[in-house]
Order: C-alpha cells, then sequence, then structure tokens
C-alpha cells in the first residue's frame, strides 16, 4: 500500500461527481426565477435546516475536492515530493480552518 495516495484518488474522484450533482441542484434551487437570486431570498433559504444541512455538506465536498487537487499538483514537484509530510499536514490544516470557517459563517444565518 502506498499510503494515502490511492484513498485521496478515490475520493478526489467521488467528490467529483458529487459536486455535478450538489452544484446542478444548487443551481435549480437559486437560479430557476430571478427572485430567488436577492439577498433577502438567499437569507430566508438559509434560515432553513435542510438548506444549511445541504451547503455544509456542499462546502465539504468543494473544499475537500480543491485542496485534495492542491495538494496532488504540490506533490508532483521535486520540492513537494521532498517534503510531502510538511504538504499533506500543510494542506489538511489549511482545509480543516476553511472548513471550520465556512461553517461558522453557515451557521450563523
Amino acid at each position: 500500500m502506498r499510503g494515502f495516495e490511492p484513498l485521496a484518488w478515490v475520493l478526489q474522484a467521488i467528490t467529483g461527481i458529487a459536486m455535478v450533482f450538489l452544484i446542478t441542484v444548487h443551481f435549480f434551487a437559486t437560479h430557476s426565477a430571478h427572485d430567488l437570486l436577492s439577498y433577502e431570498s438567499a437569507v430566508e433559504r438559509l434560515k432553513s435546516f435542510d438548506y444549511k444541512l445541504f451547503y455544509a455538506l456542499l462546502l465539504i465536498v468543494v473544499s475537500f475536492h480543491a485542496f485534495n487537487g492542491l495538494r496532488a499538483v504540490i506533490l508532483d514537484t521535486e520540492g513537494g515530493m521532498k517534503r510531502k509530510r510538511l504538504v499533506n499536514v500543510s494542506i489538511a490544516m489549511l482545509a480543516i480552518l476553511a472548513i471550520a470557517y465556512g461553517l461558522f459563517l453557515l451557521m450563523r444565518f
């Protein structure tokens, strides 16, 4: 086993497929009518537990996909592979921080 890499690749594919579904749902939920784009309409939607749960899932899936992709790009460089542990820990910490901040902001509605 080569450590985290096979799992990271599988999770990258799964989150990519999940994003297609989640972003499609987001698009139809928010762009199917012009009045849904208003600030008031967005705030009203975000008061709903179901929407908060949906957007929390979207935030987590997109963040994992983005940060894991960034990690893979950095590890594809010679310098990244020499500092693999530092890259993995740094990216993981940034991802956790971004997700935590996003969830904090989402829950304030």
